[in-house]
């Protein structure tokens, strides 16, 4: 009796640090859905995804049931669609604000930016569906959640079962690609050419989420693996949001593997015909998601469904995993906040008027230093291509060659510049101060001339794309920063540095950004000469020029130089630049950058509005 008595003391002990180790909590068991709460894609054993107007229609039938979910639009597409937002609180905090207020981690679900990888939509149905039925409530504790069902509305309907060659399912069709306007929004992040695009970027300014997801579908690759992510780490985002998500990803991962369903980390061939080579994992630039919401100091996960999976597959793991990320949000959603308030401090301190000087990076590139992983790769080999002519890689499937290869995923800095205390913009400029603002960067305009000493930024050479791409002509500079003091007129634009958002600003104003209005061809207009001179004009100017011997031995200098004594339009403006009637803005951009502190009270309190803004964040 006393030895079973101390073995059930040792259970009792031992049994709370047992239940931790669970690779998945158990499934909760549920009468099946009644047929009239059934989604399109149940109803058609997901052979069919719900239109768009389905769509609406399930949502205000589940709003009606579930008083803590509320319906409304951010937005109107360009075919005059609404884009629907549904806010998930058990609390009611269906205001942003109030939400903001109460300290809670928010959760942004985005699907659909791809219309026809809408895989993510039916599975945010069926979630949404499950609570208004009183199933899984105990997800919703300590949580707000936002769901974006359809963000490619216009793209959504247009439906085809050709949409996508290499994806399987769902069979009657999905959607496309692209806008109405034939714009990527998973490349327009920081451009925000599409009113889409804007609209989003509008909801993240209100909410300020701490916790971005956005649901897409592969291409390519064919492997074992359903489910496959992508989320930025140090150093490509801050170092504290970095450990949360390192800290417990892994789990809900771990957890929807024990749920049945395989995943991975997003795969892309570094060699397209030869998987053994490896593959990266990559963060990519700020006009993807992953990489602009970490410019903003929230973590971005991407969820990439395998497209030849399929459909009803790769909905119930779409599915296993948003359930398995809200709960472990739920569970550690504070640290989450905390996380995220201490990133936008950090930047905050960095931008101060006072702080020591600093430097920041612009560009990333990829780390050629990989990790090994093991890969559940099926069988592949090379064959003859009829169509090109040369080799296509093919598989056999069901036959899995599980190898070890090079895994490549992480970031280094490829451009880095001082960090300045702010820039100013010159008026006149409004595709810069409606980008700016629609970001949600802190923008004033300044109510008195200044003297500052600054930095101007100079176009030394440009490398034009030959062809567009997202109806833009993108342009790779190459830039040098001169310092000058300055007369800052009146009504010129000032962005503080001490401000969340101010790496937003960083990437759009420095014209050797990834990102940059100027790389996206948006401010091409400053290398164009607008005033001309004539060659005999010149000629005596030149003549007159001459006489200072510093410009004789400079022209002397280059001269020696066999390219450049042999291309008459480089030695023409050569000359016409060093003469007084040269207009001096050509190749200089309409920003300053400040670098040294100035005591102002117009700074201070341009400074501090984003403090009133998100005083409870």
């Amino acid at each position: 009796m006393t030895d079973l008595f101390f073995r059930a003391l040792v259970w009792l002990w031992f049994l709370p640090a047992i239940s931790t180790l669970a690779v998945a909590d158990p499934p909760e068991v549920h009468e099946p859905v009644p047929e009239t709460w059934r989604t399109v894609a149940e109803m058609t054993d997901y052979q069919a995804t719900a239109t768009y107007e389905e769509t609406l229609a399930f949502l205000e039938r589940l709003e009606l049931r579930f008083p803590q979910m509320k319906v409304s639009s951010f937005g109107i597409s360009p075919q005059g669609r609404p884009m629907p937002l549904v806010v998930v609180s058990k609390d009611g905090f269906f205001d942003p604000r109030q939400a903001r207020a109460s300290s809670l981690p928010i959760v942004m679900i985005q699907s659909g930016i791809h219309a026809g990888e809408i895989d993510g939509k039916d599975a945010s149905l069926e979630i949404l569906r499950d609570w208004a039925l009183g199933r899984n409530l105990d997800l919703l504790d300590g949580t707000i959640l936002l769901f974006l069902p359809i963000y490619n509305v216009d793209g959504h309907e247009r439906i085809s079962p050709y949409n996508r060659a290499n994806q399987n399912g769902p069979r009657r069709g999905m959607g496309f690609r692209t806008t109405a306007q034939g714009l990527d929004l998973n490349r327009d992040h920081m451009k925000l050419d599409s009113p889409e695009a804007r609209a989003m970027v509008s909801v993240f300014n209100s909410w300020r989420p701490h916790l971005h997801v956005d649901n897409h579908v592969t291409n390519g690759s064919d492997h074992d693996w359903v489910l496959t992510y992508l989320y930025p780490t140090a150093p490509a985002i801050d170092a504290d949001l970095s450990h949360w998500l390192e800290e417990n990803l892994p789990q809900v991962f771990s957890r929807v593997a024990g749920l049945g369903h395989k995943n991975g980390p997003y795969v892309s061939y570094k060699d397209r015909l030869d998987p053994g080579k490896g593959f990266s994992t990559w963060l990519g630039g700020p006009r993807y998601s992953t990489g602009y919401f970490a410019l903003r100091n929230r973590p971005s996960l991407l969820v990439e469904m395998h497209s030849y999976k399929p459909y009803r597959q790769r909905v119930a793991a779409n599915k296993a995993l948003l359930v398995e990320l809200i709960r472990q949000v739920g569970r550690r959603g504070k640290a989450l906040v905390r996380a995220a308030r201490s990133a936008d401090a950090r930047v905050v301190r960095l931008g101060a008027m006072d702080a020591e000087p600093s430097r920041m990076i612009i560009r990333w590139a990829e780390s050629d230093e990989a990790d090994t992983i093991t890969f559940p790769v099926y069988e592949w080999y090379r064959a003859p291509s009829f169509v090109s002519g040369g080799e296509i890689l093919r598989y056999r499937r069901g036959r899995l060659a599980t190898i070890d290869v090079p895994w490549y995923h992480k970031s280094v800095p490829a451009k880095v510049v001082s960090r300045p205390r702010g820039y100013f913009v010159e008026a006149g400029w409004p595709k810069i101060e409606q980008r700016l603002r629609a970001h949600g960067v802190v923008v004033r305009r300044l109510d008195e001339e200044i003297e500052a000493r600054v930095e101007s930024i100079h176009i030394l050479k440009t490398d034009a794309d030959d062809v567009s791409y997202q109806g833009l002509t993108r342009i790779e500079a190459e830039v040098a920063r001169r310092a000058s003091t300055r007369t800052i007129p009146r009504g010129t634009l000032w962005i503080p540095a001490d401000q969340p958002d101010f790496q937003v600003a960083a990437q759009l104003l420095e014209p050797d950004a990834a990102d940059s209005l100027f790389y996206w061809g948006l401010l091409s207009t400053v290398t164009e000469r607008k005033e001309y001179i004539a060659s005999w004009v010149l000629e005596d100017e030149a003549a007159k020029l001459l006489e200072d011997p510093r410009i004789a031995a400079e022209w002397k200098r280059a001269l020696g130089e066999k390219d450049f004594a042999a291309d008459p339009r480089a030695r023409f403006l050569w000359w016409y630049e060093r003469t007084k009637y040269w207009d001096d803005t050509v190749n200089r951009m309409p920003v300053f950058r400040l670098l040294q502190p100035l005591a102002m009270d117009a700074f201070r309190s341009s400074a501090v509005a984003w403090h009133e803004r998100d005083r409870h964040d």
